[in-house]
């Protein structure tokens, strides 16, 4: 029985049955006895083994976030992430410790001193940059850590825990998608190509390609525009084609913000969504079902990474405490323990594509 069989069967968030366990004042009273009689009557109760083990040493988890975590279009959906990740952590009784790699104002190494200090048990490294030099010293250490979220480099070492999603079907369910409503003529907005965690970005032009071209559609490399992940560059590329916008009936935009600007711009030109120019979104941050019209877009299964990348890295806890790990050297992390989990998105269809209209809404 796990946090998330219980959230599904409350009708509620895995964040709400957390708080709701932890007796979190910011849910109402009546929700955390409903939610706490559901998890009695499913069986559930907090992971006292994983616990215990936390208890005896310092009973933290560090997670150490991007190095460009403060720009709006990162921090809204990391810090979606980073909530998620929370949640489970707390649902187990952890406390964790949020910081980035490196010290932005000293430019010291952050995980060496969390480390050093014995201030964690395990690290969720949440970067895109897998250095060998940061491994070997977790290594050394005997610390467990988790990379999770962004995509192995292709020389990343199998040794190595990682948890993602699968950037390139995510990307495929875009563009199948507004290839098979018959949009021939596709627009993409794609990174610029010159930020560290470019491989996330390709895999999923890769699979919009793919999704393409299984129904005779294609992406010619003047229909792609790159911009900078903000709602602005969305807006600027769109508006810089504008002259040629009505040779387009769709428009498939890498992140949730740059879909928002190119939305905002595809309106000024004096378009129809979806009739003109159907568009489509990537991430599923909250912005997407706010908007008007409600954007489709590529969900990226939050909780589903949060939740696999706690229990695995508790997992390596476990081990490591009960003295299975053997002391030093690459041998100790052979390829036959560590595991590459890839998580499988879904397409979220909503109004931008001429999908339904939030309810008591109407179209």
């Amino acid at each position: 029985m796990t946090l998330r069989d219980v959230a599904k069967a409350a009708g509620v968030s895995m964040a709400t049955v957390s708080r709701s366990l932890n007796g979190s004042t910011l849910i109402p009273e009546s929700t955390r006895k409903r939610v706490r009689g559901i998890a009695d009557q499913l069986g559930f109760e907090f992971n006292a083994h994983a616990r215990s083990l936390i208890t005896r040493k310092v009973g933290t988890i560090g997670i150490i976030l991007p190095p460009d975590f403060d720009r709006f279009g990162v921090n809204h959906y990391h810090g979606t992430l980073h909530n998620a990740l929370r949640s489970v952590l707390e649902c187990n009784d952890i406390d964790l410790i949020v910081a980035f790699l490196n010290n932005h104002f000293t430019g010291g190494n952050n995980v060496r001193k969390l480390v050093g200090r014995k201030k964690v048990d395990g690290l969720i490294i949440v970067q895109p940059v897998f250095e060998g030099e940061l491994i070997e010293f977790l290594r050394s250490k005997e610390m467990p850590f988790v990379f999770s979220h962004y995509p192995p480099p292709e020389d990343c070492p199998d040794d190595v825990d990682v948890i993602y999603p699968d950037n390139e079907q995510g990307g495929y369910l875009a563009g199948r998608h507004l290839a098979g409503l018959g949009r021939k003529r596709i627009l993409c907005i794609a990174s610029q190509g010159k930020r560290t965690h470019e491989r996330e970005w390709d895999l999923r032009l890769d699979g919009v390609r793919r999704g393409l071209s299984e129904t005779g559609a294609s992406l010619r490399e003047q229909d792609l525009l790159r911009g900078d992940m903000t709602m602005e560059s969305g807006y600027e590329l769109v508006m810089s084609v504008r002259g040629s916008l009505g040779g387009y009936d769709g428009i498939v935009a890498l992140n949730d913000l740059m879909a928002i600007g190119a939305i905002l711009a595809i309106r000024e030109v004096g378009l129809r969504i979806p009739q003109d120019i159907a568009v489509v979104g990537y991430d599923d941050t909250d912005l997407a079902s706010c908007m008007r019209p409600t954007l489709t877009t590529v969900h990226q299964p939050r909780e589903e990474l949060s939740l696999v990348t706690c229990e695995r890295l508790l997992e390596l806890i476990r081990t490591n405490h009960a003295g299975r790990t053997v002391r030093a050297g690459r041998a100790a992390w052979g390829s036959g323990s560590a595991r590459r989990i890839v998580l499988t998105p879904n397409l979220v269809v909503r109004e931008t594509t001429g999908g339904a209209a939030p309810s008591g809404r109407v179209k």
